[in-house]
């Protein structure tokens, strides 16, 4: 009976500090696990299909919208994302997948379009996501966006290239007028939470050109010729649209996992020892006094 007292309360023991243990690796593993969460599989061949399926499902309530918790991302880990194009502005290293309505997976794993009906290169063009400490992940580096950085949008044929007008706007968050168009002009907008979700912040681009992937070449001696950008521009983008998939960190979820294990057995080992080392000096005492 001693003996399994002895192995519940370590069981007991074990189990408490691999807990505590994993939460704590938690906070240093958990970007890591997010940014490899927030990647989803980009199929230019199937944006216009899923533009067709996403167009009657879409939702476009921001009131079932929730900020992100302590989970993050984990409970889409199995969410099958339907893009309908992609989203890259190269300058903040931003590259997200352009999801079809405001739901809470899509604003957590991409850019969500704000209203139904967008067309790229094409009135306003309004995206949404949610802010994410890490400027890898989300719209963590709306805010980085600076005036004149290019804002590009991609679907399965052509690139459509914008230029940023509006950077770093704070605006209140009743401000759905940001969604709007306005006649002759062409835009694309992005916008997200500030920490803590009081305010917005707001980044926007005017169109400037549209490109074919099939006309690459052609696209980068037109470019050249606008004002203000640099030569090369395409070479750059051809580059961005190379597949740069962020394989599992399987190191740092393992070490963590080892480590904690480890650092629970340890735990365990020491409380044995230190009540052995009372057994014994116990026994000690009783021998002296028989």
């Amino acid at each position: 009976m001693k003996k399994f007292l002895n192995f519940l309360i370590n069981t007991v023991i074990f189990l408490l500090i691999l807990a505590g243990s994993l939460l704590v690796g938690w906070h240093f593993t958990q970007e890591d696990i997010m940014l490899y969460l927030s990647q989803v599989e980009v199929n230019p061949e199937e944006f216009e299909m899923n533009l067709i399926e996403t167009a009657e499902t879409a939702e476009f309530d921001w009131d079932v919208v929730e900020d992100l918790d302590w989970q993050g991302l984990l409970p889409y880990i199995n969410y099958e994302a339907s893009p309908i194009g992609e989203l890259i502005v190269p300058s903040v290293e931003m590259r997200l997948p352009i999801l079809q309505g405001t739901s809470n997976a899509n604003v957590s794993l991409g850019a969500a379009t704000m209203l139904p009906d967008l067309v790229m290169g094409q009135g306003n063009f309004s995206l949404a996501s949610h802010w994410h400490p890490n400027p890898r992940i989300t719209f963590g580096s709306l805010d980085q966006i600076e005036y004149g950085d290019l804002i590009i949008l991609r679907d399965a044929n052509y690139l459509y290239i914008y230029e940023t007008i509006v950077q770093n706007k704070i605006i209140e968050p009743y401000r759905w007028d940001i969604t709007e168009e306005a006649p002759g002009e062409v835009w694309v907008t992005l916008m997200t939470c500030t920490p803590g979700g009081a305010r917005r912040v707001m980044a926007r681009g005017e169109f400037i050109a549209q490109i074919s992937f099939t006309d690459l070449e052609a696209a980068e001696a037109a470019l050249a010729e606008l004002e203000g950008l640099e030569t090369g521009i395409v070479t750059e983008i051809i580059k961005v649209l190379e597949d740069t998939r962020i394989p599992f960190p399987i190191a740092h979820v393992t070490l963590t996992i080892g480590g904690s294990i480890v650092v629970a057995a340890f735990v365990v080992w020491i409380a044995n020892r230190g009540s052995k080392s009372k057994g014994d000096e116990g026994s000690k005492v009783i021998k002296n006094e028989l």
